[in-house]
């Protein structure tokens, strides 16, 4: 069966005793493993449906991918349409921590773990 790992990367063994190998699983990676074994990994399992093409009939998958929330969308938007700011470095602010922790760092005068430039666009935006 086919199985995605929904959390955070893990370390698994595959192949046979004596012929076996680490392998580590990343964040929705797909596997192909046996049923009992992806299971007892706390793996999902890949959904597929039937559908045609022309003639032929094929499988495709659903994954569906968690999206954080829609205030993490937002904050990203915004982050976006700061002028010298691109999607990589919104990505890295967002992980990072919210628009409030931002917004908090920035009162009370702390330093941020970004470029100058960028801190300093931050700064002018949320301080």
């Amino acid at each position: 069966m086919k199985f995605i790992n929904k959390g955070e990367p893990i370390k698994i063994r595959i192949g046979e005793p004596g012929e076996c190998y680490w392998a580590t699983i990343k964040r929705n990676e797909v596997v192909e493993l046996s049923q009992r074994y992806g299971f007892r990994l706390g793996l999902e399992e890949v959904k597929t449906t039937e559908g045609k093409l022309g003639d032929l009939s094929v499988q495709t998958k659903q994954i569906v991918t968690v999206r954080d929330s829609t205030q993490s969308d937002d904050f990203f938007k915004e982050l976006c349409s700061i002028n010298g700011i691109g999607k990589k470095t919104a990505k890295d602010i967002i992980k990072w921590g919210t628009k409030e922790k931002l917004s908090e760092v920035i009162s009370i005068g702390g330093s941020l773990p970004f470029r100058d430039d960028v801190e300093l666009m931050l700064r002018n935006k949320y301080g």
